[in-house]
């Protein structure tokens, strides 16, 4: 089998995982189910993926890496630091309404790895994660205060750190109550944020 032809195969059975543990949580989900769901024997399975685990973190993984893709192009320096802004939270907003599903299972994961051997490189997983986030608000933050346009009296690394736990937990919110209006919540508070950090024009 040629390299492309075992990247479609490893990307099938990393959708096949992923609608699985949605559909049964981690805990519940065998390498039999994710097999079955793939449309392929078990064996095919541990020719890629170690254990159920090591599926779970190339699920993350990916999920983790298209995130980023999709995020990265809002750092671009066009417009104004509250455009910018405006652009990154709004791709935010987007991707928290189409990653929901994905609260259960990583939550559910957490979950089943706390304890054991697992728990750091989950923990490592997450913590890269939230790091790039940070980083991405940090950069346009700290940009604007360079230009003049917002107040350099705020600290930027730490605004960082809480916006991004703000839609983190937008998207525990949006997954127990499919009501909460994650594109009214973010223009809000997008908003009420810019309104504080921006100077007023001379």
């Amino acid at each position: 089998m040629n390299t492309l032809d075992r990247e479609t195969k490893r990307t099938t059975l990393l959708d096949a995982a992923m609608a699985v543990f949605v559909r049964k949580g981690f805990a519940r989900t065998r390498v039999a189910d994710i097999a079955t769901e793939a449309d392929v024997g078990k064996g095919t399975v541990y020719e890629y993926f170690a254990s159920k685990e090591a599926l779970f973190f190339a699920v993350f993984e990916r999920i983790q890496e298209d995130i980023a893709s999709e995020l990265k192009p809002e750092l671009s320096e066009i417009g104004t630091s509250r455009e910018r802004l405006q652009r990154l939270f709004s791709k935010g907003a987007e991707i928290t309404r189409r990653q929901v599903e994905n609260q259960a299972v990583v939550l559910d994961f957490w979950a089943a790895s706390r304890g054991n051997l697992l728990e750091e490189q989950f923990r490592d997983f997450c913590v890269s994660g939230f790091a790039f986030y940070r980083s991405l608000v940090a950069q346009i933050l700290i940009d604007g205060q360079t230009s003049g346009e917002l107040n350099p009296n705020h600290d930027p690394e730490g605004l960082a750190v809480m916006i991004v736990a703000a839609f983190d937990g937008l998207g525990a919110q949006l997954y127990l109550d499919r009501s909460v209006d994650v594109e009214r919540a973010v223009a809000a508070f997008t908003n009420t944020l810019c309104d504080a950090l921006c100077l007023e024009d001379e």
